[in-house]
């Protein structure tokens, strides 16, 4: 723990290490000098864009590979971001090198077999990610050595203890790892690698006030970045439940008209996210056919919205199923509006709104479905 401490302590005295790269940071547009080391198998490198944090990739340009050696340039960069550098080696067994890209002049040294083991330095962002990777990798390489020099004390021990053990040192490399990852968010709030480091290793695992706290320690110049409005996203997200308001939609029936989930208010609306390949839909679907049956006309609504990509196999599944309430589905599947809106990651998904919009129940279905639809119906 002292050392994990030290390197804390190390990392809070690094500030002036990065003045240095100041007037770099001000500087219009980029350059980036990169080194391949080791026999390069191609004459060509690609840069690509990641637009949001784990998100897809696009290649943006790309640049000759002259005795090792390559450079990019661009315009202003307005919000940094992460990039990659992509081998253009089929074989390549780590093709990918991440850095942000950000104004100035970055300098990428790496290996032409494992592009993932490079490192970019000479902008902020690019030293700040760089000295946190090498606070990790401390982690884990003194973490290893400790559990060789033990295997050599105490040889190969009972199934049970070597457990233990495993347990012990993983919860041990992920407090240290969260230390690294909490300290350079606290160090360094008004630079992107702090949502970027927040949304990428910790979102899953902090509750949703500890990510409301830290995102109130966000710097204001990074209230418009994308990262900190897809981490503004991931908190409206989790914070969606029993209490919201449905965000309101409007989508597409099997006829083409756009139908508004606020034409539906002043009633009760089930909406039900399913999909003609959706096994697990297809089983419940008997009985969303039975409930719209016993409560149709009795100030309620359904609203099937199909997570489909196929128009074809959509309109057959709601042929064969009877599902005679309004179908609604515009074929972008799980990017549908409402779906990304409501965080559905898993169908079948159902959402039950009383008459102003706010959700009363989420994820009901079977038997407790129908006894919350009949139960606030007959409330009425």
């Amino acid at each position: 723990m002292k050392k994990i401490l030290v390197l804390g302590c190390l990392l809070m005295s690094v500030v002036g290490l990065f003045g240095q790269n100041k007037a770099s940071q001000e500087v219009e547009g980029y350059v980036i000098n990169g080194v391949v080391e080791g026999k390069y198998k191609a004459d060509k490198v690609y840069l690509l864009e990641q637009k949001e944090i784990q998100g897809e990739t696009t290649v943006i340009d790309s640049a000759n590979v002259v005795d090792n050696r390559y450079t990019f340039k661009g315009g202003n960069v307005k919000y940094p971001r992460m990039c990659f550098i992509k081998s253009a080696v089929p074989e390549c067994t780590s093709p990918l090198l991440p850095f942000f890209l950000e104004n100035g002049t970055i300098r990428i040294r790496g290996n032409a077999d494992f592009f993932m083991n490079s490192e970019a330095r000479g902008t902020i962002n690019n030293d700040i990610f760089s000295f946190y990777n090498f606070l990790k990798r401390y982690v884990n390489d003194s973490l290893m050595r400790a559990f060789i020099i033990d295997s050599q004390i105490h040889g190969v021990q009972d199934e049970k203890t070597e457990l233990e053990e495993l347990r012990r040192r993983s919860d041990l490399m992920k407090r240290r790892e969260r230390e690294i990852e909490t300290n350079v968010f606290e160090q360094y709030p008004d630079q992107v690698c702090a949502p970027y480091i927040v949304y990428l290793n910790m979102k899953h695992d902090l509750s949703l006030d500890e990510l409301k706290a830290l995102r109130a320690k966000i710097a204001p110049n990074l209230n418009e970045h994308p990262y900190t409005k897809q981490w503004d996203e991931f908190i409206r997200l989790k914070d969606f439940k029993v209490g919201s308001m449905m965000p309101d939609f409007s989508l597409p029936d099997q006829n083409g008209k756009m139908i508004r989930l606020a034409d539906y208010r002043g009633k009760y609306v089930l909406i039900d996210f399913w999909a003609s390949w959706c096994g697990p839909c297809m089983k419940e679907m008997p009985n969303v056919v039975k409930l719209y049956k016993a409560c149709k006309g009795k100030n309620f609504e359904i609203l099937g919205i199909s997570l489909d990509n196929k128009k074809d196999a959509w309109t057959a599944a709601i042929k064969k199923n009877g599902m005679k309430w309004p179908q609604l589905c515009d074929f972008l599947a799980w990017a549908t509006a409402p779906a990304k809106a409501c965080g559905v990651q898993a169908i079948p998904q159902t959402i039950l709104i009383d008459p102003q919009g706010e959700v009363i129940a989420l994820g009901l279905r079977g038997v407790e479905l129908e006894k919350k639809i009949k139960e606030v119906l007959n409330k009425k």
